[in-house]
């Protein structure tokens, strides 16, 4: 089963990655305006080592799951190996990879970008929005076998030392805060080809509503939707023969039903037709049950085959006196790994069969678990003293929380909020 893979939002919204394998020349800056839905999108890019394009969007994808999984460090920096990078991100290990890497990496340390985006507002009857200004690298150094810190431009890489991976304090903040998307990491392996992967996250962002429901059907403007995947606007019809090439491994791969082209050359449109498309009763199932709407919509929509039968096993293990520490976690890990979860979780009991001398195997005892009451109190209370929940790298901390632990915290949350939230981000050593 692949990890999962964590993709920051913003940047793919706003086109920063090329689609192309190989663009036509070495952009160095581009301004572009487009807009999808009801959202109109500035863009004014500067590469100073050239756009990103092709697999960079694989490295940095494998690079932010590294990020997230790391627990999102304060400092925002990590140290990972060249191998471990083309590994996470499904890439080839011998050859020319790790020279391709490390242009990779120089690309995508050298781009910085603006994005004015803006939406219409109905009480104001006009679009409001907000400005970023942001990169993903402040700095990249290469660690000798002496644990010094080597300029990374001067050297070649070597697959036995590590990269010092230094993000900008605004991307790694935009992942803290939970704007990212889970991409489905089942279908990234499957796709083949660089272009289709590229492709993937870019439907997939523009498919996320202002809810957090994923769209059944997605219409864009070909022109708009051309430099929403950073594709070169010289000719509509390679732009078009570029789309196309990812839309046949997209369908074959089982994520799109159909992609359709209307109208000629940019003046036409492309629009999507979903074979995953979310089932709102499964997704409501996940709701009622505590999993978030983006996530419970995600995976009614990746694997519909699975949520009934993970929520059949989940109850009757509940019936057996089990309790989770999370059921939201629970019940997502449950979906996403089945061939796994079940380890630990008592099986429901059956009538018992007429047997010869049958052996007899105990179960296992569930773990002693905290009242699930005291778990939703300090989550209650921690949320009335921030004034909203807790962010994604907050709750995850939460629940990996001991017992004990949530007797402390939930004690800390009682206190008054002066005193409560600097108690809290301690013990929770991640961010509210």
């Amino acid at each position: 089963m692949e990890p999962l893979r964590i993709n920051e939002l913003d940047m793919t919204l706003a086109g920063i990655f090329s689609v192309q394998k190989v663009l036509p020349n070495e952009s160095t800056s581009w301004t572009v305006d487009y807009a999808i839905g009801s959202t109109l999108y500035r863009i004014e890019g500067h590469a100073n080592n050239g756009r990103p394009h092709g697999t960079d969007s694989d490295v940095l994808l494998a690079l932010q799951t590294m990020f997230f999984r790391a627990g999102c460090p304060i400092g925002d920096r990590i140290e990972v190996k060249p191998t471990d990078i083309l590994r996470m991100a499904g890439l080839d290990t011998g050859g020319r990879a790790y020279v391709r890497l490390r242009e990779a990496m120089l690309r995508l340390a050298g781009v910085r970008w603006s994005m004015v985006r803006s939406s219409w507002n109905e009480t104001k009857q006009r679009h409001t929005g907000a400005t970023s200004v942001v990169g993903i690298i402040s700095e990249l150094r290469l660690v000798d076998s002496g644990g010094a810190r080597q300029p990374f431009e001067q050297r070649q890489l070597d697959e036995r030392l590590p990269i010092e991976v230094i993000f900008s304090p605004t991307f790694a903040d935009a992942i803290r805060a939970g704007l990212y998307q889970i991409l489905d990491a089942e279908l990234l392996a499957r796709l083949q080809q660089a272009p289709a992967r590229s492709l993937y996250r870019v439907i997939q962002a523009h498919r996320i509503q202002a809810d957090g429901s994923l769209a059944t059907e997605l219409t864009v403007p070909m022109k708009d939707w051309v430099r929403a995947c950073g594709i070169d606007e010289s000719r509509a019809d390679n732009a078009r023969r570029v789309l196309a090439l990812a839309h046949a491994s997209l369908e074959e791969e089982g994520y799109l039903k159909g992609a359709v082209f209307s109208g000629r050359g940019f003046s036409g449109s492309v629009t999507y037709q979903f074979v995953s498309a979310p089932q709102p009763e499964l997704a409501e199932l996940l709701i009622a049950r505590g999993v978030t709407r983006p996530v419970a919509e995600s995976l009614a929509s990746d694997h519909p085959e699975r949520v009934q039968p993970v929520l059949g096993k989940i109850d009757a293990a509940l019936s057996t006196g089990w309790k989770p520490r999370s059921l939201p976690a629970s019940i997502v890990d449950g979906i996403r790994h089945p061939e796994k979860w079940t380890q630990g979780i008592p099986e429901p009991r059956s009538a018992p069969r007429k047997a010869a001398a049958p052996r007899r195997i105990p179960a296992p005892e569930p773990e002693p678990e905290l009242d699930v009451d005291a778990r939703s109190m300090a989550l209650t209370l921690i949320k009335l003293r921030l004034g909203r929940p807790l962010s994604p790298m907050g709750l995850m901390a939460f629940e990996e929380l001991t017992d004990a632990q949530v007797q402390a915290v939930l004690a800390a949350a009682k206190r008054p909020a002066a005193e409560a939230l600097p108690l809290l981000q301690s013990l929770l050593n991640s961010p509210l």
